[in-house]
């Protein structure tokens, strides 16, 4: 069984491209993913027509969404919206759920589970660190063991699990030590954003996949991308594309294998 995931990360309604979110619709329609990964940030400072405009565009996705939040889209400097009611425009636009919980998203060969590592504060002067909590963690190993002998499993979440050092100053989600361990030999695949730069790599036998800015001017070095990743039972593969002047093509293509101690690079 052939599994497509198409990553994308980091909207950012309010400082969209509009021509760039066109054509990746179309990129999208036309590699016809099983399902889409969406790693946060739908809006840039999560007001009412950004995420108006956010959740307009996941209706257009040609596959089933899993969607998670990001730092992004907790209200900013409104003290008492972040701090009484952060996930009121959400819910509102997004979905009714607790965005707290752990949503779950299964396709013939996948299990995908995401969670919101945003925070309304954190004990450090940057609040758009993320952290993963250990009951996040417990509804993860749940979801996996409850999965078919054979499928991918993956997470979905907005902060890193793996930092190059072009990215090192933005931190790796807190609480990934323990997520890494415990998630060894469980979990198959991490997907992030936050960082605005696409990448890949292996840590604790598990897949790293960080997708850049998909159609957002918050550029960081690099072009608007997305990733996909397609897996069948001899390994995963994962293609990064970068936005060109004619649309979206690819430019790297990393492939991993599993074997008794996890996934390496092939």
């Amino acid at each position: 069984m052939t599994v497509r995931i198409a990553q994308i990360s980091d909207l950012h309604f309010g400082r969209e491209i509009p021509r760039i979110a066109e054509v990746l619709l179309d990129d999208l329609r036309a590699a016809r993913p099983t399902v889409v990964a969406v790693c946060g940030d739908l809006t840039q400072r999560a007001r009412e027509r950004e995420f108006a405009a956010a959740k307009a565009f996941l209706d257009e996705l040609p596959a089933p969404a899993l969607v998670v939040c990001g730092n992004h889209d907790l209200p900013g400097w409104r003290v008492w919206s972040r701090f009484a009611r952060p996930w009121r425009r959400w819910r509102r636009h997004i979905t009714a759920t607790d965005p707290n919980a752990a949503v779950s998203l299964t396709a013939d060969g996948l299990a995908a589970v995401g969670v919101n590592t945003a925070r309304r504060w954190g004990p450090h002067p940057d609040w758009s660190r993320g952290r993963i909590s250990a009951r996040q963690v417990a509804a993860i190993e749940e979801a996996f063991d409850a999965a078919a002998p054979g499928d991918l499993r993956v997470v979905v979440a907005h902060h890193p699990f793996l930092l190059t050092t072009a990215g090192r100053s933005r931190g790796m989600v807190g609480g990934s030590a323990l997520a890494l361990r415990r998630l060894r030999h469980r979990a198959d695949l991490l997907l992030g954003g936050h960082v605005h730069l696409g990448y890949s790599g292996v840590v604790a036998g598990m897949v790293v996949a960080q997708a850049g800015t998909a159609f957002s001017n918050r550029l960081k070095g690099e072009p608007n991308g997305y990733n996909l990743i397609d897996a069948d039972e001899t390994g995963l593969t994962v293609t990064m594309l970068r936005c060109v002047e004619a649309g979206f093509e690819a430019y790297d293509r990393s492939r991993y294998v599993r074997d008794n101690e996890g996934w390496r690079a092939a």
